[in-house]
């Protein structure tokens, strides 16, 4: 196979029509190419005259010639743990209608929760050449950091590790303050907590707890992994034995999903029973029966804010992290207790 190099590359293009464009505008092939690289030294008559030939023939030049000339390739890398969570979905929406504007692409790579594909993930897409990265939910750590060559920052979202000067990222502390926060208002005061892996369970954790502590409660606890079949376990967990639990703060909806399963098995009734609340305010959140009171977070505007970081960085300019407060979207999983609240299940 023959090497792909600048020259070979623009002479292609100009076997497909730059030559007719240069002959009917009266000007250098030299010329054409400084139009379509949009150089400010072509006079605008001539520019005007250039584009009104190359309309009439209905020429488009190479973008990956003028990419080639430029030294980008007007691509960037994105690496999500899966495409299947409803929240990522809504992230890449955001990312690819800022990208789309500008007329960039993504490359997508997954990295399966997983430190070492992640790595791998990074090293496929700059074989690419992608201009510039964005990750979410990185796994990666100071003591790991995502292989980037000179001049090439990668805008995080939600990382798993702090210190990462380019991110984007909810507060989850507050979330969890707000969770606490709702329960306490409706009068709760037996309450749960279904934690998952990593740093963003542990600080929605944290804020729920603080809440807690200046109410002079306590609570009970259960760890899931963000699916459903691991909040129908921990759920279950929290009632043997004929625990009293009248609310329930899960750190996922997917889990909240599960945990509002395992309540339905046991007859017992939410909210009047058991106040749940969820965590994201995903798609599956106004879905669920009853529908989940959750802490939404801005997952499109989250992926906005992380494309427009990337532009900054291909820039040149400096940049600061980016953290978004969290919202309570109040459904009928929670509302006031009634007798059966005081019920010891």
């Amino acid at each position: 196979m023959p090497e792909l190099t600048v020259s070979s590359v623009l002479t292609a293009e100009r076997s497909v029509g730059i030559r007719e464009v240069a002959r009917l505008s009266g000007v250098s092939i030299a010329t054409v190419s400084r139009v379509f690289n949009d150089a400010a030294a072509v006079n605008p008559e001539t520019r005007e005259r250039v584009l009104e030939q190359a309309q009439a023939l209905n020429y488009q030049p190479s973008s990956l010639g003028r990419n080639l000339v430029r030294g980008r390739s007007e691509l960037l890398g994105l690496i999500v743990p899966n495409v299947a969570f409803p929240l990522y979905g809504e992230m890449i929406g955001g990312i690819e209608e800022v990208l789309g504007r500008e007329g960039m692409s993504i490359l997508l790579a997954l990295s399966h929760d997983n430190v070492d594909s992640e790595f791998t993930a990074a090293q496929h897409l700059l074989r690419h050449a992608v201009d510039g990265g964005i990750i979410i939910n990185s796994r990666l750590g100071l003591n790991a950091p995502l292989p980037a060559p000179r001049g090439l920052n990668w805008v995080q979202v939600a990382p798993e590790h702090t210190g990462t000067p380019h991110r984007v990222e909810l507060d989850n502390e507050a979330g969890g303050r707000l969770a606490a926060l709702e329960m306490l208002g409706l009068g709760r005061r037996r309450l749960a907590f279904v934690g998952a892996p990593g740093r963003e369970s542990a600080d929605r954790e944290r804020g729920f707890a603080a809440e807690l502590r200046r109410a002079g409660l306590i609570y009970r606890r259960a760890q899931g992994d963000y699916s459903e079949a691991s909040g129908v376990q921990a759920a279950g967990e929290l009632l043997e034995h004929n625990a009293a639990v009248d609310a329930v703060f899960v750190a996922g909806d997917l889990m909240a999903a599960g945990v509002l399963r395992a309540l339905h098995q046991r007859g017992l009734r939410v909210p009047e029973a058991v106040a749940v609340v969820g965590f994201d305010d995903a798609a599956i959140a106004s879905l669920l029966y009853p529908r989940l009171t959750s802490i939404r977070q801005p997952a499109r505007a989250m992926g906005t804010a992380a494309a427009e970081l990337s532009l900054r960085l291909l820039g040149g300019h400096r940049t600061e992290p980016i953290t978004f407060p969290p919202e309570l979207v109040r459904r009928e999983s929670t509302g006031p207790p009634s007798r059966l609240s005081a019920r010891h299940f």
